[in-house]
């Protein structure tokens, strides 16, 4: 069920969205297939939207700004989606079916995923008993309160959205705004790796600008529910070499100098999470010197 929920299904809907201190109401309207394609509207607060055609994204704003980029993930617009692979969790996770329930008309089965250590968030996801399709979802910390949480309040299943539906409101920006050049895989190891990182996660992927040539890196590390990405960038000249963490929901983020490169170290997963990848993170011995 948990590989299942996230595969591409056309639908249509409205959900709440329980976040840093607010609730935001957001329209989405997702058409599956080969190339996926969304659109998230919002529906309180200042008008906004995200449109995301296969890996190209357009953030609008409420002033018509907007602005473009280049997805590595191609993950879909929903919140708090977990990343479940086809791995096995058993090991950092206890996953069980606790009952059943009623979202937005739609019968789901409740899963609980508790995690056995203080590394990662617990979930509850409700999945609907036909698709698998996940029609609320819960983040939680380790005494099992909620962070964050989302659920469909209307849905239409299975419907294909119009193509009206799927693209900006200002349509101009079809034609006018073009994504910045992405992210491509790295030839050969990379040059940074994290040494030990913590029980359960593991080396996902390496990447780096189609633009810079100078040593900057993108990490990711999984879990097989959740994902820590690592950026190593060149230091600018005079920055300060003050670490800093910072935390929204269930995000934390930690910045820091180190010689002539700044690591950035971010995930949906504890704070203590983020520092252990931080300790750990070096020179891979496997690869060339950084800022080759």
């Amino acid at each position: 069920m948990l590989v299942q929920m996230a595969s591409a299904i056309r639908s249509q809907g409205s959900f709440i969205y329980q976040h840093a201190g607010r609730v935001d109401t957001l329209r989405v309207f997702h058409a599956g297939g080969v190339l996926e394609r969304e659109r998230l509207i919002s529906l309180n607060g200042p008008r906004s939207e995200v449109v995301r055609n296969g890996l190209d994204v357009t953030c609008i704003q409420a002033d018509g700004s907007a602005t473009v980029y280049a997805s590595s993930s191609g993950r879909g617009l929903l919140p708090l989606v977990p990343d479940a692979g086809n791995r096995l969790l058993g090991e950092h996770y206890k996953v069980d079916v606790v009952g059943t329930d009623r979202v937005a008309g739609y019968l789901a089965n409740v899963v609980d995923v508790v995690p056995r250590d203080g590394y990662r968030y617990g979930y509850r996801l409700w999945l609907d008993q036909g698709s698998h399709l996940l029609l609320r979802s819960m983040v939680t910390d380790s005494e099992r309160r909620p962070l964050e949480q989302f659920m469909f309040v209307s849905l239409e299943i299975g419907k294909r959205p119009s193509d009206t539906d799927l693209i900006p409101s200002q349509r101009e920006l079809l034609t006018t705004t073009a994504a910045p050049p992405g992210e491509v895989d790295l030839r050969g190891p990379p040059a940074w790796s994290v040494i030990e990182p913590p029980p359960g996660f593991v080396f996902s992927s390496a990447r780096r600008s189609r633009q810079d040539g100078k040593g900057a890196e993108h990490l990711v590390y999984s879990d097989g529910m959740a994902s820590v990405s690592i950026y190593v960038e060149p230091r600018d000249q005079g920055e300060s070499g003050i670490s800093t963490m910072a935390g929204r929901g269930t995000l934390n983020v930690l910045t820091y100098i180190d010689g002539d490169w700044r690591f950035t170290v971010l995930g949906d997963v504890p704070a203590a999470t983020v520092s252990a990848f931080a300790r750990s993170l070096g020179p891979n011995a496997a690869a060339a010197p950084p800022g080759r």
